[in-house]
């Protein structure tokens, strides 16, 4: 009986420190200070780049309550939170980089329609387009493909996780 009693204690040792799965743990976003105790809590078992793509997930669905016509900071928390208790970390990250891929293409579909009337001015006026004009072609241009990089970066991230498209 003792020489069974050993490796059992052993493994029993071994499974109390294993990390736990960071996909399946269930967020707890009940208020401002449980969210804060659980991501401090998960800061002691991973690492911050383990950690990047829910930190991402979170601030990307607060960004998405002012789509949503959410006007405070803590209007938009508290929908985030809302929103993500009770869910596995792998829902909220795939929730989170659904509505940052949304974002992104908000935000490329506003800016080449910047760029679209800012190359129509610069044609029309040729030489005698203002500077302002001209900075701002190059400034919208380089913004553009900040965030199709982004983008990519995005699709990359969610078929990594097989997502499905955001509905």
């Amino acid at each position: 009986m003792l020489r069974w009693s050993a490796p059992l204690l052993c493994l029993v040792v071994l499974l109390g420190c294993a990390k736990p799965d960071l996909p399946a743990t269930t967020v707890r976003a009940g208020s401002t200070e449980e969210l804060a105790a659980f991501r401090a809590d998960l800061g002691q078992d991973f690492s911050p780049a383990q950690l990047a793509s829910i930190d991402t997930a979170l601030q990307e669905l607060q960004l998405a309550g002012m789509d949503r016509g959410l006007a405070s900071a803590a209007a938009r928390a508290a929908a985030m939170r809302e929103t993500v208790h009770g869910k596995t970390v792998r829902a909220v990250e795939i929730l989170g980089w659904q509505a940052r891929r949304t974002r992104l293409l908000s935000e490329i579909t506003q800016m080449s329609a910047t760029l679209d009337a800012d190359l129509k001015t610069r044609e029309r006026l040729g030489a005698a387009t203002a500077l302002t004009v001209t900075n701002r072609i190059q400034n919208v241009q380089d913004i553009l493909v900040k965030l199709r990089r982004l983008l990519a970066e995005t699709e990359q991230q969610l078929g990594a996780w097989d997502a499905p498209p955001a509905v």
